[in-house]
């Protein structure tokens, strides 16, 4: 593959603000321009009861599972991970969760080799034979349920530690505007069903158009149901998982494959305009 596979190709991110910027800088350094156009806010929860008695007795558990970085970085605002009971196993959804609980002091015992996804977590084998432990899950507010169903169904007693939540953010919408009227969109990276939906639901009646016509690049076959209901007519590239490494990795694939007919469609879209 080129040094430079995303040359000429017009990205849209869509991480939340703060951590959109790793992927931006990937994205460019193979040749994309990239516009960040945040489709989730991340913001703090209060200290409720139910998660105070949680953390009151960590101990008690035999997994804590955090299921993103953000997991970690807002379960850091109510505990000291680095104080975690040494006999609590950890286990991380993926690379970029991995590292930030080694930053915060506790490196995971536990990380997925086959993707970064609740299907991965599952596949390990000390979460297969979970008959009669306690497993606490790190997650934000409204998260999937297959993680914790799934280790339910193996025996297992499952709480959850929901330390932050998301919504929609208010953000102005004219340079993407700008991209989609003048066909610099050739793809739109959309790694949560929220994300996808805040998308829909952010956009004027004008620019839905362009929502329909647009290439989505998503991190699981789980998206390609909603981005049909939505009306998306181009089937989504579908990543190996939400990390930032197997977004280029699918993108850039992607795009030397099929960039020289974007580029004629986009062209076309100009000339037209």
């Amino acid at each position: 593959m080129a040094a430079r596979p995303l040359k000429d190709a017009g990205i849209v991110i869509t991480r939340p603000a703060h951590q959109g910027e790793a992927l931006k800088t990937r994205l460019e350094n193979k040749g994309g321009s990239v516009l960040h156009f945040p489709t989730i806010e991340i913001l703090p929860v209060e200290r409720s009861t139910e998660l105070a008695s949680c953390l009151g007795r960590l101990d008690s558990y035999h997994y804590a599972i955090f299921i993103s970085p953000n997991a970690v970085e807002y379960a850091a605002e109510f505990t000291a991970l680095a104080a975690l009971p040494p006999k609590l196993r950890v286990a991380a959804i993926g690379p970029g969760t991995a590292r930030a609980l080694t930053a915060r002091g506790r490196k995971p015992d536990m990380l997925p080799r086959d993707g970064a996804s609740s299907e991965a977590l599952l596949r390990l084998k000390a979460l297969n034979a979970v008959d009669g432990r306690r497993i606490l899950i790190f997650r934000g507010q409204g998260g999937r349920e297959l993680l914790a169903e799934t280790l339910e169904e193996r025996g297992a007693d499952v709480d959850y530690a929901e330390v932050y939540r998301r919504a929609a953010p208010r953000i102005d919408h004219s340079e993407l505007s700008s991209w989609f009227r003048h066909g610099r969109v050739d793809a739109i990276a959309v790694t949560s069903r929220e994300a996808l939906l805040n998308l829909d639901r952010m956009l004027s009646p004008a620019l839905t158009p362009y929502l329909r016509a647009a290439q989505l690049l998503v991190s699981s076959a789980r998206m390609l149901k909603l981005a049909a209901a939505l009306g998306i007519r181009r089937r989504p590239v579908i990543a190996a998982d939400a990390g930032d490494a197997a977004l280029v990795t699918a993108l850039s694939q992607w795009w030397t494959r099929q960039g020289r007919e974007q580029r004629k469609h986009r062209r076309e879209h100009e000339r037209s305009a």
